[in-house]
């Protein structure tokens, strides 16, 4: 008997847990991708990181915060080789971390980056709140 009341408010409790979670789930405008970071060279105790940061949403968001645990800091640089304290994301736009351009300087590396690695990072936003990334390595070009 108790079985049948449960197969009987299966359906019910299914009904409603869409209506709920539609109510809860907040919009992520912000995803980042195509993460990459330089493979060492030797025993290098810091690399440079690359990521795509999208914002899909109707406005802008700010980049206030990032860090990728693997090293004892991490440092947002300009294009100019100066230091940011934050990165607007335009609505509808994608900003792109690449070599020459604005890079993320990762400093006092926990070990090295070699062949396969893959290093998590957390960025935070003003508006879409932490979002996490990988950067995958890659080989450095040859100058």
């Amino acid at each position: 008997m108790k079985l049948c009341n449960l197969m009987l408010a299966a359906p019910l409790l299914l009904g409603a847990a869409p209506a709920f979670a539609a109510t809860t789930t907040p919009v992520l405008n912000i995803r980042v991708d195509h993460g990459s970071v330089w493979q060492a060279e030797g025993k290098q105790n810091s690399t440079e990181g690359f990521i795509q940061i999208h914002n899909d949403g109707p406005t802008q968001d700010v980049l206030s915060a990032w860090s990728c645990p693997d090293a004892d800091s991490t440092v947002l640089m300009g294009k100019d080789g100066k230091k940011l304290t934050q990165l607007v994301i335009p609505a509808k736009q994608t900003v792109t971390l690449a070599p020459g351009g604005m890079y993320l300087a990762l400093n006092s590396l926990h070990y090295d980056v070699e062949r396969g690695s893959i290093l998590p990072c957390a960025f935070t936003f003003d508006e879409a709140g932490a979002v996490g990334g990988f950067l995958n390595e890659v080989k450095r070009p040859k100058s």
